[in-house]
C-alpha cells in the first residue's frame, strides 16, 4: 500500500500513567510521539489518523496495547457485565462485553507531591477520586497504596458495588467523582486492533516513529458513532455544527427536515473556535467515501468564544472553514444568538484585545460582526441570521427571554429557531 505523507510530531516524554511502554526507544528514529484523530482504513497490521495537521500512518504489533478510553460516568450504563456507551448527542448505542475475572483498578496520581493529601483524604473520607483511572480486565497486580517513587493507587475494582469501590489490602475506598467532575477511564483488554473500525472511531496513539510511520505501544479508542447508521441513502446529508443552543433547537430543526435529509449533529458540545479548529476533521468523517458524502453543513461559533480576541477567533474560522470547503458541501454560517439584557452591559475590549465576556450587546458589537468578516471573504457561503431573527421577535416570542439571564432557548422560542435554520437548508439546496 502506498504510504501517505506523514508530518513531522514534536517529541513527547513517557507513556500513559499505569503501564509500560511496549518497548525502549532504541534510536534517534524512533522518536516517542503521540498523536489523535479520526481512524482511517489501512490494512490489517494498521491504520491511518487524520486530524487538522495531516496525516498520519500507525502500525501495531503482538507488543501493541488496546484501551477503550470511556467517560467514567458511563459505568452507570455497566450492566450484566455489559458496558453501554452511549454516543453523546445522539441515540446510538454500542456495547461492549468486559472479561470476567479479577480487574485492577490503577489511578495515577500527577506527581509523588500530591500523595499526602490523597493518602490523607483516602483514610479520613474513605475515598479515592476516579481521576487518572486505568482498569486492566482479567488481571491482578500487586495491591499498593501510592508513594513518593510510586505515585498509585493499585487495587480490585468492583463495579457491582453501591458506590463503586477498589479493594486495597483487604479495605474498601469508595472511587468515583462525588466532589464533582467528569473523567475518563482507560479500559485495557476489552478490545483489540479488530474492533478499531475506521470512520466511526477516534483513537489517541502512542508510539515511536520509525521513518514516515508511526509504531504504536499504546492506542487508546474512542467511539463516535456511525454517522450512516439510520440514514435514507435516497436523501442528502446535512451536518449542523454549534455549542449547547443547537442542542436547544435541535427538536425543532430535526422535525422540520424530517422526510427530507439526514440530519447530524457532531457527538458533542462544540464549543469554542478553539475546538472547532482542532476537532473539525473528525466531525467531518470520511466524507469522502460513498454514503458519507455531505451535501450541507451549517456551523456556528460564538458564546463560547465571549472572552476571546478578534485575531484568534478570526484565525481559527478561517482554519474551521478551510476544511469545510474540502467537503464539496454548500456552507452555511448561523449568526450567534443574542445574550439576553438580565446580563450585565457589554463595555469594551480589555488591554488584550478580549470581548467583555457573556455580557447584554457582546454578540453585536464584537463576535457576530468579527465573524461576518471572515464569511464576507467567502462569498460561497451563505448565512442564517439567528441574531436577527431573536431581535425582530422581542416583542412576542422571544420578550420573556429578553428580559431573563439565561442564553439557552425552550419550548416555541427554540423551536422558532430550528425551523428557521431548516428553512434555509431547504433554501440552499434549491439554488444552483
Amino acid at each position: 500500500m502506498k504510504k501517505l505523507k506523514t508530518i513531522v510530531l514534536t517529541a513527547v516524554l513517557g507513556v500513559c500513567v499505569g503501564l509500560q511502554a511496549a518497548g525502549p526507544v532504541a534510536a534517534q528514529d524512533e522518536a516517542a510521539v503521540t498523536v489523535s484523530g479520526l481512524i482511517l482504513p489501512r490494512d490489517n497490521a494498521g491504520m491511518y489518523l487524520r486530524n487538522p495537521q495531516g496525516q498520519f500512518e500507525i502500525e501495531w504489533n503482538e507488543r501493541t496495547r488496546v484501551a477503550l478510553e470511556v467517560n467514567t460516568r458511563l459505568f452507570r450504563g455497566l450492566k450484566n457485565n455489559t458496558l453501554h456507551y452511549r454516543i453523546p448527542a445522539s441515540d446510538q448505542v454500542v456495547s461492549f462485553a468486559l472479561p470476567t475475572g479479577p480487574t485492577t483498578a490503577i489511578i495515577q496520581l500527577r506527581n509523588g507531591s500530591r500523595v499526602a493529601n490523597a493518602l490523607t483524604t483516602a483514610q479520613r473520607e474513605n475515598w479515592i477520586s476516579e481521576a487518572g483511572l486505568v482498569l486492566r480486565f482479567g488481571e491482578k497486580l500487586a495491591e499498593q497504596l501510592p508513594n513518593a517513587d510510586d505515585p498509585r493507587f493499585v487495587g480490585v475494582w468492583d463495579s457491582a458495588a453501591t458506590p463503586r469501590t477498589v479493594s486495597i489490602r483487604g479495605h474498601k475506598y469508595e472511587l468515583s467523582l462525588k466532589k464533582g467532575g467528569q473523567k475518563n477511564a482507560l479500559l485495557f483488554n476489552v478490545i483489540g486492533t479488530k474492533e478499531l473500525s475506521p470512520f466511526v472511531n477516534r483513537a489517541h496513539v502512542i508510539g515511536r516513529k520509525q521513518g514516515t510511520v508511526i509504531v504504536a505501544d499504546q492506542i487508546h479508542m474512542q467511539p463516535i458513532g456511525d454517522q450512516t447508521a439510520k440514514d435514507d441513502p435516497k436523501l442528502p446529508r446535512y451536518l449542523f455544527i454549534g455549542d449547547s443552543i443547537s442542542g436547544n433547537y435541535t427538536q425543532g430543526l430535526r422535525t422540520a427536515l424530517k422526510g427530507k435529509f439526514n440530519v447530524h449533529h457532531p457527538p458533542t458540545n462544540c464549543g469554542p473556535s478553539g475546538k472547532g479548529k482542532d476537532k473539525i476533521v473528525e466531525w467531518l468523517g470520511g466524507y469522502s467515501v460513498p454514503g458519507r458524502k455531505w451535501d450541507v453543513i451549517s456551523f456556528n461559533f460564538g458564546h463560547w468564544d465571549a472572552g476571546n480576541d478578534k485575531a484568534s477567533f478570526q484565525a481559527n474560522l478561517e482554519a474551521v472553514i478551510a476544511e469545510l470547503q474540502r467537503t464539496g458541501a454548500k456552507l452555511i454560517w448561523v449568526t450567534t444568538c443574542p445574550v439576553p439584557e438580565g446580563f450585565p452591559p457589554a463595555g469594551g475590549l480589555s488591554p488584550g484585545g478580549q470581548a467583555p465576556r457573556r455580557t447584554a450587546g457582546v454578540m453585536e458589537k464584537y463576535l457576530n460582526p468579527w465573524a461576518l468578516e471572515v464569511v464576507k471573504r467567502h462569498p460561497e457561503i451563505s448565512v442564517c441570521d439567528q441574531w436577527q431573527f431573536v431581535k425582530m421577535h422581542a416583542g412576542d416570542i422571544y420578550k420573556s427571554w429578553w428580559a431573563g439571564k439565561n442564553v439557552h432557548f425552550r419550548g416555541d422560542a427554540a423551536g422558532a429557531l430550528g425551523r428557521l435554520l431548516a428553512e434555509h437548508v431547504i433554501q440552499v439546496t434549491r439554488s444552483p
